[in-house]
Parts: C-alpha cells; sequence; structure tokens
C-alpha cells in the first residue's frame, strides 16, 4: 500500500481524549515521552509537532510530513507479525530505507525529523508511534492513544510490506499477519489515504509524470491536507480523483484502493459515510497498528498528560554547608482548571523526618504552553532549606480567586525529593575541549557514588539515528562541607557527544540523574566552607531589591554578560554609564537597561539567593530572579550642540540613495564634532548607525523627519551623544548668515542645464512626465527666475539627461536652488503650484517643491519597461529567467516566505535590499544576493512555459511552479552585501550554533541596528565574536559548545542596522577571530 495522511476539524473533549482512568504516578518512565506529547508550544515546549503544523507543511512542494508521518509509521509494523512475535513498530525501519519495500524520501526525512528527541529515555519506536498521533492531530483528526514502552530492534526486519501489485488475496494475508480481519484492512486503508497522496517519482505506473502535480504528487482524494472521510464519500460518490482506484493503474492491474475497498461489495465503504464513524473507526485502527510489538515488549498504560508535574527539581549545597537552594518549576494543566481562577500555588513540604514544615514555598507564574487539546501554566521556586532539617517530599496547593484550595498530592504518594545524592550545578563545567567535570555532594554515611554519562554514537550512511553507549565513571571523595562530602569525576567527550550527553550521579538506591553537559558551565566554581553574604555598598550604585525576571522578556534588556567570575562590581562595569539600570542573575549572569519591563515585579530579599561566581560574599539573583541595582553614574544621551550648526532632527534615509551624499566616513570613536569638522562647509551633516558620518549639500528625495526617538544609538567616541540609528540620522544644518543678494541675469538655455546640474535638488513631481511643452524654472536663494521651454516628448529621462550631460556654465545658483516643471498651457494668472515635496528653505517668494535630482533618475526608472523582453516586466527590475530550483539546494538561500495573496511586488518588498527575488510554486518567495546554484549553463534555466503556476495574490501573473522560480534582479542595488574587513580580526566562516548550546557565551548584545562592526566594539577585544539572526552578537575567549563549519549561504541574514554586511542566520553565526601578534 502507499500512505499519505491530512486533516479534519474534529475537536473532541479531553474526556474523550483520555479516557477516565487513574492519572499517572510521578515520576514514571514516560515523562520525557509525554513533554514531547503534549508541550508542543509555548514555555518549555519541544516543538515536536512543528514539523506537521500546518497539517500542509512539508519538506517541499508536494510533500506533507503528516502523511509521512503515518506512512513511517505503517511502513516500520507491517513486517511484523502477530503469530512469531517477531517484529511489529520496532523501527527496525532505521536499517530498511534502503529496502526496495520503502522507496522515497519520506522514511529518511521522518526518522531525520525524529532523530534530535532520540534519547535513553524515549526510544525511536516510540517517537515513530508518536507521530501518528502528532501527524494526524495536527490534521484536524481524531487524537489517537498512544502508550510508551517500545524496545528499538537493533537489525533490520523480514519483508512483507503490502505493495500496489499485490493481490487481493495477498493483501488480506498480509494484514492478517499482523491481525487485521478483512473489514478492519478496508477501514486502515481507507483512513490512512485521507491525506496525502502518491507520487509518479516512485510509483511512476500509477501515477505517469505528465499527469502529476507538484513533486510528482496525485492525491488521493480533494481535501489531501485534512484529516475528513472524502477519502469514503468521494469513493461510493463516484467522483473519487484516487489514483490507487481509477487511471493508468486500472490498466495496469495496481488499483489496489479499488481492490480492497470492493473486497466487501463496498459494505464498509459505505458505513464510512458519517464523519463521526470515520474519526471512531480511524482512531481505533491507528492505535491497534502503533500496539503491534514484538513478543516480550510491555507497554505502558495510555499516556496522558499529568494534572501536576513537577520540572527540574534541583537541591544544591551552598557555600558554608549550613543550607541548601530547592529550585523548580511546577506545571499545572489548565485545559479545565482555567489559569484566571488560580490565585496561588504553594508547595507544601515535609522536612527528612516526614513531619510538615509550618512555613510553605511560594511560587510565580513563569510561563506558559500548550498542546493539541491541552493547556498549561508554569509556576517557579526558589528557596533555601536548612540541612539539618532539609526536605523529604511536597504537595502543591492551589489557591483559587474565590479563596478555596485544592491540594495535589500525587496519588496520594507526594512529590518526593532525595537530598541524599546532590548534583552541584555551580562547582560543575564542561570544559572547551569537551571536557565533563562533575562534582556532587554525598550525605554521609552514604556509599561512595559513581558518574554515569549517556551519549550519542553516529552511525555510518545510511542509518540516521545514533546508538547509545554508557559509561560509568567512580567518583573521587574531595573536601567535607558541613553534613556532606564532596565527590568529583571527569570524563572526556568525543566529536559532538556532548551537545546530546545526559549523565546522572548514583549512589546505592539514590540518584541525581538526568542531567544535561550541554547547559554547563565552561568553568568550575569552588564550593567554599563559609555562607554568602548580601550586596557590597558603594557610592557607584544602589541597590533596589530583589525582582521577578521571565526571561523573555527580560527584565532588564539592553545588553548581557555572562561569566564565571561575575560580581555585582564587575556587571556594574559592563553596563557602565550607558545604561541607568543592572542586574544579576543565577549567579554568573548580567543585565543591563534603561527602564524594568513591565512584566518584572519585586519579590522577597530571600528569592535572591545565590551567590555571585566570582565572589561568594555576595548575592547574585537566583533563577529568574534578579538582584537589581540603580547606577549613580549614569548620564543620560543627548543631542549634542555643535558650533556654527543648528540641530534639524531625526530623519530617515531617502528613497533612492543616502539623505546626505556628497561625502562620508566611518570611525570608532565618532562624536557629533568630529563629524561637523569631516563635512568642513558642507550645508548638511548627520550622523547614523553610531559611527558613521555623512555630508550634503541637501536633503535628497525621501528623506524625511522621524520622531526623535528613532534616533537613540549613542556615538562610538561618546556615549553621552545620539549618533542616529539603523536607517536614521541626527541631522545638523549650518546656520546661515544673512546678506543682501542682487539678482542675477537670466540665463540661456544651456546656461541653465548647467546651473541645474550643480543644484542638488530638482523641483519635479516623482511620479510626473512632461509630456506637453513645459517651462524648467530655477528658483534662486537670489529670487531671480530663469526659464527654459522643453519640447513636448521631453520626460524626466530626457531633463535629466541633459542636466548631466552640461559641463560648462555662465550661471550658478546657491545650495539651495532648486528646479520646477510647470505645464506652459498654463495662463498667466494660473493659481496651479509645484506639490511641495521638500521643505528647503529659499528666500524666493515663489511657492516651490522641492524633490532631489535623485528623484529624477527615480521617476525615469518607474516610467520605462524594465524587463527582458521574453519575460515579465517588474518597474525598478530586470527579468532574470526561468530557473531550476530544489528544496535541498535553493536557489535564493538567504530568506524565504510563504504568502497566501503572494505578487511580484510583494515578494520584491519582502525582499527589499536583497540583490535578486524570486517567486516559486505560487505561493512563495525567496531572495539572494547570488544564484547559489543557476549559473551561465543551460542547465540551471528552463523553458519559461515550465513557470506556469499563477501567483496566489495574483491569478494573471506568474509565479513559478514546483522546482521553478522566476527571479528578478533590483536595478537599485547595485553592491552585495559582504563580510567587511575589522582592523584585528579574520573571517573564520559560517559556523553552528544552538540556542540551547551557545559556542560563544562570555557576553552577548541584541540590537535592532546591529552591524559587525558594532558587535566587534562591543566584545571589546575578545578572541571571538560572533553575529547571528541579523541582530544577535555573541563574544568569547572559547567555544563553549562544539561548531562546525557550513556553507557561507548559510550565513545570508543581512545586519539589521547596515544592509550590505552578512550577520549571520539561523542557528548560524558569521565569526570573527581576533588576530594573535
Amino acid at each position: 500500500m502507499i500512505w499519505r495522511i491530512s486533516t479534519r476539524t474534529w475537536i473532541l473533549l479531553a474526556c474523550q481524549q483520555y479516557g477516565a482512568s487513574a492519572q499517572t504516578t510521578w515520576p514514571a518512565s514516560t515523562d520525557e515521552f509525554e513533554d514531547i506529547m503534549f508541550l508542543t508550544q509555548g514555555y518549555r515546549a519541544r516543538h515536536f509537532a512543528d514539523a506537521v503544523t500546518p497539517c500542509s507543511s512539508g519538506h517541499g512542494p508536494g510533500r506533507i510530513t503528516a502523511a509521512e508521518w503515518l506512512r513511517t509509521a505503517f511502513h516500520d509494523m507491517a513486517t511484523g507479525s502477530v503469530f512469531t512475535g517477531i517484529g511489529g513498530l520496532d523501527a527496525s525501519l532505521v536499517y530498511e530505507t534502503q529496502s526496495g519495500e520503502n522507496i522515497g524520501t519520506a522514511f529518511v526525512s521522518s526518522l531525520t525529523t525524529y532523530a534530535p528527541f532520540f534519547s535513553s529515555r524515549t526510544s525511536m519506536a516510540d517517537l515513530i508511534a508518536l507521530g501518528v498521533y502528532a501527524g494526524v492531530r495536527a490534521c484536524g483528526g481524531p487524537a489517537v492513544p498512544v502508550r510508551g514502552g517500545r524496545v528499538d530492534a537493533t537489525a533490520s526486519g523480514p519483508q512483507g510490506v503490502p505493495l500496489p501489485q499485490n493481490g487481493i488475496g495477498t493483501f488480506k494475508n498480509q494484514f492478517t499477519r499482523f491481525g487485521y480481519n478483512n473489514t478492519e484492512m478496508i477501514q486502515f486503508v481507507a483512513c490512512g489515504h485521507t491525506i496525502g497522496g502518491v507520487h509518479s517519482v516512485n510509483f511512476p505506473d500509477v501515477v505517469p509524470a505528465n499527469q502529476a502535480g507538484p513533486d510528482g504528487l496525485n492525491s488521493t482524494d480533494t481535501t489531501p491536507t485534512i484529516f475528513d472521510n472524502k477519502i469514503a464519500t468521494e469513493y461510493i460518490q463516484g467522483t473519487t480523483k484516487d489514483p490507487l482506484v481509477i487511471g493508468p493503474s486500472v490498466q495496469a492491474k495496481i488499483n489496489s484502493d479499488f481492490q480492497v475497498f470492493n473486497s466487501d461489495g463496498n459494505v464498509t465503504m459505505k458505513a464510512l459515510q458519517s464523519a463521526d464513524t470515520f474519526a471512531s473507526v480511524c482512531k481505533n485502527m491507528f492505535q491497534k497498528m502503533i500496539e503491534i510489538v514484538p513478543s516480550g515488549v510491555t507497554l505502558t498504560p495510555v499516556i496522558k498528560p499529568y494534572e501536576v508535574k513537577p520540572y527540574d527539581l534541583q537541591l544544591t549545597l551552598l557555600d558554608g554547608g549550613s543550607q541548601l537552594q530547592f529550585t523548580g518549576d511546577i506545571r499545572i494543566r489548565t485545559t479545565q482548571r482555567l489559569v484566571s481562577s488560580i490565585a496561588q500555588v504553594q508547595l507544601v513540604y515535609k522536612d527528612r523526618t516526614g513531619a510538615t514544615v509550618s512555613t510553605p514555598i511560594s511560587t510565580t507564574h513563569s510561563g506558559d504552553a500548550n498542546g493539541f487539546d491541552d493547556t498549561f501554566t508554569f509556576f517557579e521556586f526558589s528557596t533555601k532549606i536548612s540541612t539539618d532539617t532539609s526536605i523529604s517530599s511536597f504537595d502543591v496547593v492551589i489557591t483559587s480567586a474565590g479563596g478555596g484550595t485544592e491540594t495535589l498530592n500525587n496519588n496520594g504518594a507526594s512529590f518526593r525529593i532525595d537530598d541524599t545524592v546532590v548534583f552541584q550545578a555551580p562547582q560543575s563545567c564542561l570544559g572547551a575541549s569537551s571536557n565533563l567535570t562533575v562534582i556532587a555532594a554525598i550525605r554521609n554515611g552514604t556509599t561512595s557514588p559513581s558518574l554515569r554519562v549517556v551519549v550519542q554514537n553516529p552511525r555510518a550512511s545510511p542509518i540516521i539515528v545514533p546508538s547509545l553507549s554508557t559509561a560509568s565513571v567512580a567518583m573521587a571523595s574531595q573536601t567535607a562541607i558541613g553534613a556532606y562530602q564532596l565527590y568529583s569525576a571527569s570524563y572526556a567527550f568525543t566529536g559532538s557527544q556532548a551537545s546530546s550527553a545526559l549523565f546522572g550521579v548514583f549512589a546505592g538506591s539514590s540518584s541525581d540523574n538526568y542531567k544535561n553537559a550541554s547547559t554547563l558551565p565552561s568553568a568550575c566554581k569552588p564550593l567554599s566552607s563559609s555562607p554568602p553574604t548580601s550586596t557590597p555598598s558603594s557610592t557607584a550604585f544602589t541597590f533596589q531589591g530583589c525582582y521577578y525576571d521571565a526571561g523573555v522578556p527580560r527584565a532588564l534588556s539592553g545588553a548581557g554578560s555572562v561569566s564565571d567570575t561575575m560580581t555585582v562590581e564587575q556587571c556594574a562595569s559592563f553596563c557602565g554609564t550607558t545604561y541607568r539600570y543592572f542586574g544579576l542573575e543565577y549567579g554568573r549572569e548580567c543585565y543591563c537597561g534603561n527602564a524594568l519591563d513591565a512584566s518584572s515585579t519585586t519579590m522577597g530579599l530571600s528569592d535572591c539567593n545565590m551567590p555571585c561566581a566570582g565572589n561568594s560574599k555576595e548575592t547574585c539573583g537566583a533563577a529568574s530572579r534578579l538582584s537589581y541595582y540603580k547606577s549613580n553614574k549614569y548620564s543620560p544621551p543627548g543631542v549634542a550642540q555643535v558650533s556654527g550648526y543648528g540641530y534639524l532632527g531625526c530623519y530617515s534615509e531617502g528613497t533612492a540613495g543616502r539623505a546626505l551624499s556628497d561625502t562620508n566616513t566611518a570611525s570608532d570613536s565618532m562624536t557629533a564634532e568630529n563629524c561637523a569638522a569631516f563635512c568642513s562647509g558642507s550645508t548638511y551633516f548627520g550622523l547614523e548607525y553610531g559611527r558613521e558620518c555623512y555630508c550634503g549639500s541637501t536633503i535628497n528625495a525621501g528623506s524625511a523627519n522621524q520622531t526623535a526617538t528613532d534616533c537613540n544609538m549613542v556615538c562610538a567616541g561618546n556615549s553621552s551623544e545620539y549618533c542616529g540609528a539603523g536607517n536614521r540620522l541626527n541631522v545638523y544644518r549650518k546656520n546661515i548668515v544673512t546678506s543682501s543678494t542682487t539678482p542675477t541675469p537670466t540665463p540661456t538655455p544651456s546656461a541653465l542645464s548647467s546651473s541645474v546640474a550643480s543644484s542638488s535638488s530638482a523641483l519635479i513631481s516623482s511620479s510626473q512626465s512632461v509630456n506637453s511643452a513645459s517651462t524648467v524654472i530655477v528658483f534662486s536663494t537670489s529670487t531671480t527666475v530663469a526659464t527654459s521651454t522643453v519640447a513636448p516628448s521631453s520626460s524626466f529621462s530626457t531633463i535629466h539627461s541633459s542636466i548631466s550631460s552640461s559641463s560648462s556654465s555662465a550661471f550658478s545658483t546657491a545650495s539651495s536652488d532648486s528646479v520646477a516643471v510647470i505645464p506652459t498651457d498654463s495662463s498667466p494668472t494660473s493659481t496651479l503650484t509645484p506639490t511641495l515635496a521638500h521643505s528647503s528653505t529659499t528666500s524666493s517668494d515663489i511657492p516651490t517643491t522641492l524633490v532631489s535630482s535623485s528623484s529624477i533618475t527615480a521617476a525615469s526608472s518607474s516610467t520605462t519597461s524594465s524587463s527582458t523582453a521574453t519575460g515579465p516586466s517588474l518597474p525598478g527590475y530586470t527579468y532574470q529567467g526561468c530557473i531550476t530550483d530544489t528544496v535541498t539546494s535553493r536557489t535564493l538561500p538567504a530568506k524565504s516566505t510563504q504568502n497566501n495573496a503572494n505578487t511580484w511586488t510583494s515578494c520584491a518588498s519582502f525582499c527589499d535590499g536583497y540583490m535578486y527575488f524570486g517567486v516559486e510554486y505560487g505561493s512563495e518567495c525567496y531572495c539572494g544576493d547570488r544564484l547559489a546554484n543557476a549559473t551561465s549553463s543551460p542547465s540551471s534555466f528552463a523553458p519559461e512555459s515550465e513557470c506556469n503556476m499563477a501567483c496566489s495574490g495574483d491569478s494573471t501573473a506568474q509565479c513559478g511552479a514546483a522546482n521553478r522560480l522566476n527571479v528578478f534582479k533590483s536595478l537599485t542595488v547595485t553592491q552585495a552585501p559582504a563580510n567587511p574587513v575589522v582592523v584585528g580580526y579574520n573571517y573564520t566562516g559560517c559556523h553552528t550554533d544552538a540556542v540551547g548550546a551557545r559556542i560563544l557565551l562570555q557576553n552577548y548584545s541584541f540590537d535592532s541596528n546591529m552591524t559587525v562592526e558594532k558587535c566587534g566594539a562591543f566584545c571589546n577585544g575578545a578572541k571571538y565574536f560572533g553575529t547571528e539572526y541579523g541582530g544577535e552578537c555573541y563574544c568569547g575567549d572559547e567555544f563553549a559548545n562544539p561548531t562546525t563549519l557550513v556553507d557561507e549561504t548559510e550565513c545570508s541574514f543581512m545586519c539589521s542596522g547596515n544592509k550590505l554586511e552578512y550577520c549571520g542566520g539561523a542557528n548560524r553565526v558569521s565569526l570573527w577571530e581576533k588576530i594573535e601578534n
């Protein structure tokens, strides 16, 4: 059989999804699986279902991932036998992707998507089963119940997957082998074929290439991305488009769907005409499929979401050994228990002896998440507990807004805490050479512990999924602190093992397990025998209190730094005088900002209880808690006063070029005074991006006064002055010295051309052309009017040409002279006045419209065809042709989007700043500064007839096709982005990076006006700095996590502050390394 799947909108109640069986008791072997299954979006989300959300998602046009996930599960299960107990859903498909029964790319793509979720806690077979739940649910189908506990095969299994060429007798025998009777066989095939379809590349006898859709796909019903019963209703009504029922498959006798559906005279298919019946039947059929497992495998109960579930519960022995810090998150299911009804969540706990402690542990809201059918709210906590009494368990008490309480006690077992083995995260580390050091505190009287490390080992192609191996290392005794003995152990990772490794510390029946190596600091911090003290005193800063930090958004969002030697003084120095406030968090993190985010509220002082990594006598916040300070040295920046110049305001750049286009410079010591000196006698100067200076005799077309707060970047050479921002300039105008003027004679036409050429502004509407006899008038500061008649055939391009070609003049104008075009058929008393487009000051009393001369060029390009003779036409672009493209190797890889209202214009706007844009498959838009896979070879170009899909937003225009791009090249983008020269640094290439495993962790900054130079200056001499995602900057003297050099096309995001520079990509960093003497 050929399986593909999709969606329908059955919304089922939670009780229908999970039944009425008892709640799982925490902890359970399926806890990781439960997270992956139910946390699809939001706080702590695992994002497993992203690949199938929405249902139309796929690895390229014509591919539907949800259908591929269903097909993957079927092919993995279909070789099993309920009679022999061999095979079933056991992930043997990992070893069978080259089998003739498993043709196509669906299996490799699915397993590759699952691989990052594979670990010692979740088998690949369980993930394949989970793919059925996620794929069906994302397409609007029923929630298929899923159990855990599957065991992965270690080798390929037998053959026996049903194929289209099989006869009905063979089909019946095969389905009987894996436990389905004849009715269930029909039901299963119908359910499996309600989304997706058949690809011609895999089954050309079923779907000839000349009859196929995108990627050779012909769907099995009219709604291939909706899980509904159209597969059944269209079959019975005789309107089916299923290629396994009609078409070439009939003559070839491989119309397998018809053979199956008709095997009982269509009785079963008629019963599936009911949508509710179809949903219920499919839910049962798919559950039965994923529960066929090898003999000896015992599945868990159906996985349901916990009503309450703890996360990252962690005890940490503090300096001095007299206290334990207890931190974690509590997840509350709010599907039926509305979050708005929750007033308070507390932990009522018992000490080591089992006695209830009278003071409960308070929590604060930390985030929200959701799955397909459930919502969850998280509450975090951090508190200190005496090592003498400690903690043994807790219950969760929810207080409602009405004052009532609800106690959740883990099915009567409470949530158990073991203080025998305590992993010490601050004292543990992962060095630059991937050397793991683990420190643990073991309570006196306990057996010596061991470190257990589980790593993933890549396997040779074509096996995608890594193998797991476990190593155990004896831990050596260190010092004793209080009632605990410290132990240490080391382990050396190879390759990229550290990024996915899990480890734990074990001693007797106790353990502290499932720790992630990639989250550890790069340097270990010693544990002091003396307890930490409070905040330091200083005239440079004042302590404001302990505040909540949500993380997203940050309480202080200006800049940040992470250091294993962090102190309050170091953070104050890092934030300097540029920021009004600074704060410290989690012992080693420093944040700066000029305002506290509205989500940040004051907390109890005891909540900020973690010692600073660089000085254990000081306190540096805690988990989601910020030790908040006000800088007494803060000096707010302002607009500089420059002698001889008046400040005009914050201006945008021009529409066709720079606002000030005469000369420019850039410097890391830029100030307003330096820029004025550089521009010398220019009428205007402006500062941009903190370090750039521009000069001009006029402000060019399109530049306009903006909100003052838009110019918010301080000068690189003086943080007390503003120097513009991204596409924003602080503009100054030379003070005008009043003097009398004498009218000059009216020039000859030849002199007029020259005078206009010397003027930087022309009085012409940017959309107007001169179609009748017109008069060109020069308005001079001397109030003299010069005129010249222009022939009726003149246009802006003609005027501009004549203006530009003149090289001599007997008549000159001041820098504020301007040009207008006025139709000559206007009567002497006409009130016609040119439209004001530029507010240049002139002493003339004649109303004027000032438009920079560059706008003449723009007007010319807007009224002249810019396309080739054989392709589409779009003003401002030249058409390049219909170019081939592939999903795995994009022609324009820099940026892309999908838009159901896609047009050439909308795509051009999305790709603004890039040299090329291309439209594909009707609704897709791609950008780039080079044609990555297109060459002068004819093989790169396709016939225009192959770019034949209508744009989703304009049915009269063509927007490529499957694997075909209509490509346009910009006429205004003449310089492609590049990696600039940075003094003292070498560019080392595009490197991989990850949110949970950053390669540079020393300092970072997020800036909507980021440039490479700005990042380099921020990192202030660090060995490495890198830009990422267009606006992120990271610094470090060593790599905190492994990284790999990748192709430059993967670092194709333009810097948010300079579109002529590259600033990394998504999980890709443009990396620079310091040149050592």
